[in-house]
């Protein structure tokens, strides 16, 4: 079976680092690692191999570990397109996501009957990526619309930053009678970030104003505007926020 490791990086960034793995054979893949250090330790603790790394794109935060780890276990960064399987256990669609960057893939892993989708910094929790260093807002939008289009309600979501907090608060202007974001707000007040769950698709659609263009649409401050229209005013908002 293959399991999930994620590791929350203690800085400003919040970022979030995955391993995954196949509890049988010992092979894993990490995925943007901020730091090695705490990926190697558990992979030794583990008893695992590492057998490749992977990368969402090339802003430093996310590939900031990749030579600690290439040292350790002299493994290197996967590049490729398409499905992919990995091991015996596990297939993964690395897909392409410009928008945020304009070489942001996303990966979509598929095992054992369930899809988790390690979105790096196209998808948030409650939030979508920003286009600031060498991204593109209209192209984002056009991803976000594909991705949505393509995943199941029960796809798990793994960002690659844990910006729930800021992206609630933000969402909550719009929607202000939304108990999912409110009790969504809560959770995330009350409780630690290590221990908070990961949410599916369906859940994130309750929440993301960014995934519910349709449903602002009815409001009359978005009623004269294209869906494309309230994307690009939401994610201007939420730059200035």
């Amino acid at each position: 079976m293959i399991q999930i490791k994620r590791f929350f990086g203690y800085n400003d960034l919040r970022n979030f680092s995955y391993l995954f793995f196949d509890d049988v054979t010992g092979d894993a893949w990490a995925i943007d690692p901020y730091e090695g250090g705490p990926i190697k330790d558990y992979i030794r603790g583990q008893g695992l191999n590492l057998a490749g790394i992977l990368n969402t794109h090339q802003h430093y935060d996310h590939i900031r570990g990749n030579s600690s780890l290439i040292e350790s276990f002299d493994c290197e960064v996967m590049k490729a397109e398409g499905k992919v399987k990995l091991g015996e256990k596990a297939v993964i669609d690395f897909i392409a996501s410009p928008g945020h960057t304009m070489d942001h893939q996303v990966f979509l892993l598929a095992s054992d009957g369930k899809k988790h989708l390690f979105s790096g910094d196209t998808f948030f929790n409650a939030g979508v990526g920003n286009c600031k260093n060498g991204g593109d807002v209209e192209t984002l939008y056009l991803t976000t619309q594909k991705l949505l289009s393509m995943l199941d309600e029960s796809t798990l979501l793994y960002p690659g930053h844990d910006y729930s907090k800021r992206n609630l608060e933000f969402a909550l202007q719009f929607d202000p009678e939304n108990k999912n974001i409110k009790n969504f707000l809560h959770e995330v007040d009350y409780q630690d970030v290590e221990d908070r769950g990961i949410r599916t698709m369906e859940e994130e659609k309750r929440v993301n104003p960014f995934f519910s263009l349709d449903r602002l649409k009815m409001d009359n401050r978005f009623s004269e505007l294209t869906e494309k229209e309230i994307f690009f005013y939401l994610r201007q908002q939420r730059d200035n926020w």
